[in-house]
């Protein structure tokens, strides 16, 4: 027995389109001040999707929300629309927000968030809220669409590998049964035993610290089958609860596929064929969402249609989408009430933003924070009064503004307040010359031409290239992997043996550094440390560098680059953390690692993208240097680490782009202009 199937009745005033030619410029003007407002984080979203295989999916999120409303503009048109002035506090909270997450916040994540909240508030703001019964869930679904900040990110990612993990090995010694394979786990890592014989390397879950891939696509597409076909909404309640196991239990049988695979066909277990199998996982996954609402169909028999799948009934007479107003005069008073509007608003934020960042008055307009600070006083009162003069002039006349009789009036309000707020914000990036795309900026020298250390420290091993797919997660192909001995060390072989680690990024669309944490869990290491720490780097032929405060010169009479490179400074802040093996805690390595920044040493990840690069920086890089040494003691291990770092780090600023040359113009103008190749030969 199923319910009854949804109908949609055909009323007279059907005959009407729900938006007239009128009505589609108006939403064509107001979408295309929209995305040009937005159009940095829109494009930064589209750079990241065409990047990045785990959100490739928000391409397609627009277009299943422009879906749903075309499937239910039925209900839309049995609705009178009315404008809600509640939504215009709404966007402009969006759009300040927005403002503040590009600039001190820096946060693109929170920048999406944002214009979806603009968004909600102008759809509310136009139709009102009986509308928004059926607009919120497309608008909201947008969210999908946004990237999630990577430590969230990792958070979550962890829990669900190490859940994913699990159930695998479950799975994969049942199907051992049959094939004669034996599985067991260690943090996210599966050990293959094959006819007697350990499998060699372990599958790694984590996929280099990938977090689970696709879990947003999964999550996605659940919302999205639970709220396209018509069901009532505790069905769809169950359904958006049940994307996440969904999720995890498709994320299961892939891991176990894999797992076959990489006993059998290792070559099929990676690569293009290893992502390959990632999107095919999507087609279960889809198959477990039908069989999932077929059930919940069959659950309880009812004889009327469920409602939210289109209503069977008229609520009202049709009103459609039509801006009736064609008073010229009425036209502009709401534009330029609108502007009016958005230029208080800006001047609140640009006074909020001088309170608590007082470096930001001198960039915004130039000379004194007093100074400043009185100019946007009495520029804030003058708004205000110029507010409350327009609005003393245009609320008399137009009181009877609530009913949708004056749409027009409130559409151009809406334009007047999007224009002021994006002639607003190129004025403010103009002036201040704010880069919002960093360009490329190529090394010097490949880190393949490090050359080895010729102190102490020597050589041992580098490792081979890594499979695309880890290369994919690490986000960029210019990385180093090299083992160093120190002959100079009697306390052991453990702390004789260092393992660096070196990747380089420089123009990617998100500027978060993929940092090791995660992949000493997911090797089944157990952090029994962590924190800060300083490198101390020696030796006697530093000198101070006049041009740097705070930094030093080491020569290295390389005829390309100069007799000397620069060295931001001796004092290297790092992270450290300490990982045991959970089986022998004496068993122990210590992990430091930092960053350099556009010529600055930095600890930590969000210290790259808040402190690493200025506003006004046209090109940009990060250089992550990681040092792990298997020393149990933390002093001796940071002692090892800076002991080896004074003699590599010199070599490792030659390859990187020298920030004084590029601040004054001369790189990468040598490497345009031919006289230098990145890979350090002379032209």
């Amino acid at each position: 027995m199923t319910s009854t199937p949804v109908t949609n009745l055909t009323t007279a005033s059907e005959a009407r389109p729900l938006i007239t030619p009128r009505g589609w410029v108006w939403i064509g003007l107001l979408s295309l001040l929209f995305v040009a407002l937005h159009r940095n984080f829109l494009y930064r979203s589209l750079l990241i999707a065409l990047d990045d295989n785990n959100w490739s999916h928000a391409m397609l999120i627009p277009f299943i929300s422009l879906y749903y409303l075309y499937q239910n503009r039925a209900r839309l048109m049995d609705i009178r629309s009315r404008v809600c002035w509640w939504g215009l506090p709404l966007v402009f909270a969006g759009m300040a927000s927005y403002a503040f997450w590009i600039f001190p916040g820096r946060n693109d994540m929170f920048q999406g968030y944002s214009m979806i909240l603009g968004l909600f508030g102008l759809v509310l703001f136009l139709v009102g809220p009986r509308m928004m019964a059926v607009a919120w869930f497309p608008i909201l679904y947008l969210g999908f669409g946004v990237k999630v900040a990577q430590k969230l990110w990792e958070i979550i990612a962890l829990k669900l590998q190490t859940i994913a993990a699990a159930s695998s090995t479950i799975m994969l010694n049942i199907i051992g049964l049959v094939i004669d394979i034996e599985a067991s786990v260690r943090g996210n890592t599966i050990d293959l035993i094959h006819r007697g014989v350990p499998v060699n390397p372990p599958l790694n879950v984590a996929e280099a610290c990938s977090g689970l891939r696709m879990l947003m696509a999964f999550l996605a597409l659940g919302v999205a089958m639970a709220f396209l076909a018509p069901r009532r909404w505790w069905q769809r309640g169950v359904m958006v609860l049940m994307t996440l196991p969904i999720a995890v239990a498709v994320n299961v049988g892939r891991v176990t596929t894999l797992g076959v695979l990489h006993i059998y066909a290792p070559e099929y277990a990676k690569g293009e064929f290893h992502i390959f199998i990632g999107m095919l996982m999507l087609i279960p996954a889809a198959g477990m969402f039908l069989l999932l609402g077929w059930v919940l169909d069959k659950i309880i028999i009812e004889d009327e249609a469920p409602r939210g799948g289109g209503d069977t009934h008229p609520r009202q007479p049709l009103a459609p989408f039509e801006p009736t107003e064609n008073d010229p005069s009425l036209l502009v008073k709401g534009a330029l009430m609108g502007a009016a509007l958005t230029a208080m608003v800006s001047a609140c934020y640009l006074l909020v933003i001088m309170l608590i960042r007082p470096d930001f008055s001198v960039l915004w307009i130039g000379g004194t924070e007093s100074r400043n600070f009185v100019i946007a006083a009495v520029a804030l009162v003058a708004l205000v009064l110029i507010l409350v003069v327009a609005l003393a002039c245009l609320i008399p006349r137009h009181r009877r503004l609530l009913p949708g009789s004056h749409r027009a009036f409130v559409l151009a309000i809406c334009c007047g307040l999007f224009t002021t707020a994006l002639v607003a914000q190129e004025v403010v990036l103009s002036v201040n010359g704010v880069v919002v795309f960093k360009e490329e900026l190529p090394v010097r020298k490949t880190l393949e031409l490090i050359e080895h250390p010729t102190g102490t420290w020597r050589f041992v091993r580098q490792d081979p290239p890594l499979a695309k797919d880890i290369i994919d997660e690490l986000g960029t192909e210019m990385y180093l992997n090299r083992t160093y001995e120190d002959t100079a060390w009697t306390g052991g072989l453990r702390g004789r043996i260092a393992e660096v680690h070196i990747a380089y990024y420089t123009g990617t669309p998100d500027t978060v550094p993929h940092v090791p944490q995660q992949c000493f869990k997911a090797g089944g290491l157990v952090q029994v440390d962590g924190g800060g720490t300083v490198l101390n780097l020696q030796g006697d032929s530093y000198r101070q560098d006049p041009k740097v405060p705070g930094g030093y010169l080491h020569p290295m009479e390389d005829p390309r680059f100069g007799p000397d490179v620069r060295i931001p400074g001796l004092e290297i802040p790092a992270t450290y953390f300490t990982f045991a093996n959970p089986a022998n805690r004496q068993e122990v390595v210590n992990v430091a690692y930092f960053f350099v920044a556009n010529g600055k040493f930095l600890p930590r990840p969000r210290d790259v993208r808040l402190k690493g690069f200025d506003l006004r920086d046209k090109y940009s890089y990060y250089c992550k240097i990681q040092v792990t040494v298997g020393v149990e003691d933390k002093e001796v291990a940071n002692e090892r680490i800076a002991s080896l770092l004074s003699e590599l780090m010199p070599q490792i600023m030659l390859c990187l782009p020298d920030w004084v040359d590029v601040t004054e113009g001369r790189w990468p103008a040598e490497v345009t202009a031919g006289a230098i190749s990145p890979t350090g030969a002379g032209e």
